[in-house]
């Protein structure tokens, strides 16, 4: 599967794409209510993926906030022009080990698991296996390593073995996240590669004597594999397969 992943990863690197992500918050007996929604598209940039907002509340942004993105296009396309590759590699994988992610191949160094039946998504034979860190694992020191304190429950496709869909509850607090919060992962196959598609994180606080459920989603659209001809900065087979 780590391998599978790895592969994909590089892959999937190829793509740009619209990315959603809206807040929401819910108190008990009452449906959630959207309390944020941005809208970027995702593209390249001197090699570099490049997140510029587009929407905001599903309307273009106002004039002044799109001369604003223009003037920073031009700044970081400027900077990215000027500055060595190599300083530019080093500051994308240290932004990269500040990102959170569900790795695989931690959760096979540090978990327990266990392949707890067969099932079908979306008319595709998948192994369901659970991942419980096994006891005396150390908590995470960086984002990448979140996998570390959270149980994990993947939905392996029995073909390509990569996971199709991923939930993750959270053990204990770290970084701002409570425990018992659930994040799952959903994918989506285009041009034989496997995507996200959404991504949701639910958690609960409580303020008082109400309790609050904090939502946020994160989805993903439009996928086009960029054609032109380029390397990626950051497709480097150095890297263990970690974007």
């Amino acid at each position: 599967m780590v391998e599978a992943e790895k592969r994909n990863r590089q892959d999937s690197a190829y793509f740009v794409y619209l990315e959603d992500i809206r807040s929401l918050l819910g108190n008990a007996g009452q449906p959630a209510r959207q309390t944020g929604w941005i809208t970027y598209e995702v593209t390249f940039l001197e090699g570099e993926s490049y997140h510029r907002p587009v929407a905001r509340d599903g309307k273009p942004l106002p004039l002044e906030q799109r001369q604003f993105e223009d003037e920073r296009f031009l700044q970081v396309s400027e900077y990215r022009r000027n500055t060595p590759v190599e300083e530019r590699r080093r500051r994308y994988f240290a932004a990269e080990e500040n990102r959170y992610k569900i790795d695989s191949a931690i959760a096979i160094e540090h978990h327990e698991a266990q392949l707890i039946g067969a099932d079908k998504v979306r008319g595709r034979d998948v192994w369901v296996v659970t991942a419980v860190p096994r006891r005396g694992t150390p908590k995470p020191k960086r984002r990448s390593e979140w996998s570390l304190c959270q149980r994990l429950k993947y939905w392996i496709d029995a073909e390509t073995h990569l996971p199709i869909r991923i939930e993750a509850e959270q053990l204990y607090d770290y970084d701002g996240t409570r425990k018992g919060a659930i994040s799952s992962v959903e994918t989506v196959e285009v041009e034989g590669v496997l995507l996200p598609e959404r991504i949701t994180s639910t958690t609960r606080r409580k303020s008082g004597r109400t309790h609050t459920t904090v939502i946020t989603e994160q989805s993903y659209s439009a996928y086009r594999r960029f054609r032109a001809d380029t390397v990626l900065l950051f497709a480097d087979p150095s890297a263990s397969g970690r974007f």
